[in-house]
């Protein structure tokens, strides 16, 4: 009778429904794996992001809008908690996952290794490939009509006070450049995809003038910006962790 009040007393949460992108490896990091997942709750959907390792093994979870865990009287902690379990029996279980990847998660249903839970994936120096990043956005946001170079700029080699530009584009030269501050492996993979993705979007939607002045970034800009699929995680890194790009990388 005690185990069946006990039971009650903390029934298990009702999550929502779950689907599963096919995912796919990240890039330069060929022991990860990362998907995307969508979460319908409450009638409506929340989309995450979903990374596996398989050298030790870990999960990396990132939710991409926080109001999913307003439907919840549990904290946000005990949430990610019963949703890691529930990715973990999905992806075990789903054949687009490589075998790899599956004992990675059935080892970690199983308590095999610790869970990361909100930790987007990292950039590592010197393993983006801004040309691959460029190609792909071009053809799933673009239909590769955006005719453009992109490359890495120069860092001044001085600390800024305030801020700085994480890209620039070139109207005259068709030139993506995107500071190199970007490279440091604390920075996610999808801040760099959105500051190539918003340059790009400077020659898709060009600026527009108004009462006299220049508008680059209008309604219709950023109505284009948005359609970038991490775009509310990445802005979200942005405002919290921008202060650590102020100062330049240590020459090695």
């Amino acid at each position: 009778m005690n185990n069946e009040k006990t039971q009650e007393a903390n029934p298990p949460l009702r999550l929502g429904t779950l689907s599963l992108s096919r995912g796919s490896p990240v890039s330069g990091q060929p022991h990860l794996w990362t998907l995307i997942f969508k979460s319908r709750k409450s009638g409506f959907d929340y989309l995450g992001q979903v990374t596996l390792c398989s050298l030790l093994p870990e999960l990396r979870l990132e939710i991409f809008n926080d109001n999913y865990y307003s439907h919840f009287a549990k904290s946000p902690d005990e949430v990610r908690a019963s949703l890691e379990k529930k990715l973990l029996a999905l992806l075990a279980g789903e054949s687009a996952v490589p075998e790899p990847w599956q004992q990675a998660a059935q080892s970690l249903g199983r308590g095999g290794a610790p869970a990361l839970a909100e930790v987007p994936p990292a950039t590592g120096e010197g393993v983006l490939d801004l040309e691959e990043i460029y190609a792909r956005l071009n053809e799933e946001y673009f239909g590769n009509r955006v005719s453009a170079r992109v490359m890495w700029g120069r860092d001044s080699g001085t600390r800024n006070r305030s801020g700085f530009r994480f890209g620039s584009y070139d109207g005259e030269k068709k030139l993506i450049r995107v500071h190199p501050r970007l490279k440091q492996d604390f920075v996610p993979r999808v801040v760099v995809e959105l500051t190539v993705y918003h340059e790009m979007c400077h020659q898709w939607v060009p600026a527009i003038r108004k009462n006299g002045a220049w508008r680059p970034h209008h309604p219709g800009f950023k109505q284009k910006e948005r359609e970038y699929r991490h775009f509310e995680a990445a802005r979200r890194w942005e405002k919290q962790h921008w202060r650590k790009l102020l100062t330049p990388v240590a020459k090695k």
